[in-house]
């Protein structure tokens, strides 16, 4: 691709060097012959063409030797100086090729001032056309500078984005076994036979966080299924003292949700809520749909005391829903008169 892209620049540039300079023999010859001199004339022709060839052969050559790319990385205001300059040089040029042969001839009086009239006349006519060249040809090239600075900073933004993303999943992997582990720990002195299923079902939860990992949406049906797991272990290690209850609205099970973040919602539900009580408590988790937006909420039993911080696992809920879809979506967490912490997250379907 980058290869036909270049050919197909290279094409482009020498079809407007040859229409643009050509465009000399055109005008010129009009203004000749029905404004100045009044009669077609074929050697004014062959002078019009003349100098249509000098300025797409100088204007080359200047342009590959004089105007580097570099120049179109620097200010706007430096790069219409050089422009100014290129347009007296290109002219000079063009100007002293095209009376070379007169001021080599036998006939050539010296710097009369007629001569001298001339010449600066014709400075000035080739002038116009060599300013709207540099006009058209810095334009260009400014314009594909600012379009590639564009695409290298939506590059820089994405690739950012995307390791912000791994590195919070990177560290939300470790948190969420650490914590598994802990669970499993305290079952293998109690019952082995709870144990043995609790490390199945931690087993199933890791493949799932291995499987996930590169995907920055899953469906919110697929992110249950281990959500489920994920309380069924925790059933086994507080028995009748966790009770689940699961409400999820038929349309919402197709939508997308970051993969783990409704599971490390359940997770602080635990850690922060249930083992806190001696009684135990409740989990709630359902799903809704309500206009272009899907809310998922996991309440548990227990209060928020005034000291508490956002831990690891909410602090990554919180970046990843600001890295994927910004002020689109939000995450609360909040307590109530029942004695009952509600964390939702609120963000947009796709």
């Amino acid at each position: 691709m980058g290869f036909q892209g270049k050919i197909s620049e290279k094409h482009l540039y020498w079809v407007l060097q040859v229409l643009g300079w050509s465009s000399i023999v055109f005008i010129e010859t009009i203004n000749y012959t029905f404004f100045i001199v009044g009669e077609f004339i074929w050697e004014y022709v062959m002078q019009f063409l003349i100098m249509s060839f000098l300025g797409l052969t100088v204007s080359h050559f200047y342009k590959t030797y004089f105007i580097p790319k570099s120049q179109f990385q620097k200010k706007l205001s430096r790069i219409w100086v050089k422009g100014l300059v290129d347009v007296f040089g290109i002219t000079f040029i063009m100007t002293a090729l095209l009376y070379l042969p007169l001021i080599m001839s036998s006939d050539f009086e010296g710097l009369n001032s007629q001569f001298i009239i001339s010449y600066f006349g014709q400075l000035m006519n080739l002038g116009r056309y060599v300013m709207g060249w540099v006009i058209i040809y810095y334009l260009f090239h400014i314009m594909k500078h600012t379009q590639e600075v564009t695409e290298q900073k939506l590059l820089l933004e994405n690739l950012a984005k995307t390791s912000e993303l791994e590195l919070l999943k990177n560290q939300l992997n470790p948190h969420f076994l650490f914590n598994s582990l802990n669970s499993i720990k305290a079952l293998v002195l109690i019952d082995q036979e709870k144990a043995r299923d609790a490390i199945i079902k931690l087993s199933e939860l890791l493949r799932f966080s291995l499987n996930y990992e590169k995907a920055p949406l899953i469906a919110l049906n697929d992110e249950m299924k281990e959500v489920e797991k994920y309380l069924l272990l925790e059933q086994i290690r507080f028995g009748k003292r966790l009770d689940v209850h699961i409400q999820l609205e038929e349309e919402t099970l197709d939508l997308k949700v970051p993969p783990a973040m409704v599971l490390t919602l359940a997770e602080n539900a635990i850690k922060h809520g249930i083992t806190k009580l001696p009684d135990g408590g409740a989990i709630h988790v359902s799903s809704k749909k309500r206009g272009k937006n899907l809310i998922v909420e996991v309440t548990n039993s227990g209060q928020l005391n005034d000291t508490f911080n956002l831990g690891i696992g909410l602090q990554n809920v919180q970046k990843r829903l600001e890295s994927l879809f910004g002020e689109n979506s939000k995450f609360m967490l909040d307590s109530n008169s029942s004695n009952e912490v509600r964390a939702t997250i609120n963000l947009p379907i796709n």
